[in-house]
């Protein structure tokens, strides 16, 4: 997986192991900026997955599958919003499927659910918290606890990525600003309930001392440092940029699309509600462009934003996608052609995807020899290393998640690792050890 998904992997690993706890996980024997624990990230996120790994083992599919579900109940969220903003009309309200295509074949998205992203975790929860929000719209029963269930979803999000889990706060006045549908008083009361929750369970951990230090650690000694000191780009607007060429395939096809409805004379077959999609356009939009106020950006930061760009999309066409499901209803032949298309090319991938079992795409050669050396070293073992090889930080990732073996640059240790490069420099008071190795040498002291 990609270095960061690697790098949160073995930290929840790790705490399955019961090496670091909930607060203070621990990613090896040296963890990074000299602090004594990880805090790259909130912990709620390791602490979930290490469920994971204590139920189901250590296989490298358990983090694979923790992924792929975090995936399914994001889908599974979006079809339950879908399905609640055409509660009154049956016919749209089966096509939700069309928000799921435009969401997952956003290449940013589909490659974030194939690495073990924190954004993954995240996304769930503030999709949860926007439904909540959603569904106090709709109803007059219950909003009080709607909302306070909101507020607990931004605050599940904020402890799995931090800072940007709170863009779900503003979409009450978002819908005020476009729909019109509630009152600015209300907008206000609702941002407030559901803001105040996740500041109120902060002020309470404050009062306990390993919360405290823990967050303290997160939010004063990595966040702030990294967006003072360590920027990712030179440009505030990466991120807008960045995000229009991972929408552009779906924004040409909605082009296409609506240029191919005008040619053939399409008709929605329901009311056609322009607002309420680009209200949930513009809910995508606030959970990117606080990315503008940093130089910290990735692409796969927006990521728990792009649900919303799939559903807004996804109303855009589906009245006319939904007449066009109409027409074919009353021929047999169009259905079962692509009846039979979605079976086959569901077959293809599985089989596609049973024949990748076992095999490596990504560091193919460190992995063959990760595996020979961790062979050999027993676990918990800390190995002496160069510089160099200290730098690379997948193989420490890969070292930690499959043997908890850590590495240190010249350390005096039972083991030593150098490439076969520098292998023709003696290493006094040391032997090779012989392994069918490509890149590395392993070494132990005679």
């Amino acid at each position: 997986m990609f270095m960061d998904a690697m790098l949160y992997t073995s930290v929840a690993h790790n705490l399955s192991q019961g090496f670091g706890s909930f607060w203070f996980p621990q990613f090896g024997a040296h963890n990074i900026a000299d602090l004594p624990s990880f805090h790259e990230q909130p912990p709620l996120v390791f602490g979930i997955e290490s469920l994971f790994f204590m139920v189901f083992g250590s296989s490298m599919y358990v983090e694979r599958f923790y992924t792929f579900l975090t995936m399914l109940a994001t889908a599974g969220l979006m079809l339950l919003l879908w399905r609640s903003i055409y509660q009154n009309d049956h016919s749209i309200k089966k096509v939700g499927w069309l928000a799921l295509i435009l969401w997952i074949t956003i290449p940013v998205c589909f490659w974030t659910y194939t690495n073990n992203m924190n954004e993954n975790t995240m996304g769930v929860f503030t999709l949860l918290s926007v439904l909540f929000i959603y569904h106090s719209f709709q109803s007059k029963k219950h909003q009080i606890w709607l909302w306070i269930f909101a507020g607990v979803g931004v605050f599940l999000a904020t402890m799995s990525k931090g800072i940007p889990g709170f863009f779900p706060i503003v979409t009450p006045l978002l819908y005020w600003t476009l729909q019109h549908k509630i009152t600015f008083k209300k907008a206000t009361v609702i941002t407030l309930v559901i803001s105040l929750v996740p500041l109120l369970i902060y002020l309470i951990l404050l009062y306990f001392p390993d919360s405290k230090e823990s967050l303290t650690n997160y939010f004063i000694k990595r966040a702030l440092q990294r967006i003072k000191e360590v920027p990712t780009v030179n440009n505030r607007f990466y991120i807008i940029e960045r995000l229009f060429m991972e929408l552009l395939p779906q924004l040409l096809f909605l082009l296409l699309f609506f240029a191919l409805s005008r040619w053939k004379k399409w008709r929605p077959a329901a009311i056609y509600n322009k607002g309420e999609a680009f209200f949930f356009i513009a809910v995508g939009l606030s959970a990117s462009a606080p990315l503008l106020l940093t130089l910290v950006q990735k692409g796969f930061y927006f990521v728990p934003a792009l649900p919303f760009f799939g559903i807004g999309f996804g109303m855009l066409i589906a009245p006319y996608v939904t007449s066009w499901i109409s027409k074919l209803a009353y021929s047999k032949k169009p259905l079962f052609i692509l009846s039979l298309f979605s079976v086959v090319f569901f077959l293809t991938t599985l089989t596609i995807t049973a024949f990748q079992v076992g095999k490596a795409s990504r560091d193919k050669v460190l992995l063959h020899d990760i595996y020979q050396i961790g062979a050999i070293v027993p676990k918990y073992t800390i190995v002496g290393v160069t510089p160099e090889i200290w730098d690379n930080w997948s193989l420490q990732c890969y070292f930690v998640r499959y043997f908890n073996i850590s590495v240190e640059p010249n350390r005096e240790s039972e083991y030593k690792i150098i490439y076969k490069k520098d292998a023709k420099y003696v290493m006094s008071g040391y032997k090779a050890i012989p392994l069918n190795t490509i890149d590395y040498v392993l070494f132990q002291r005679k």
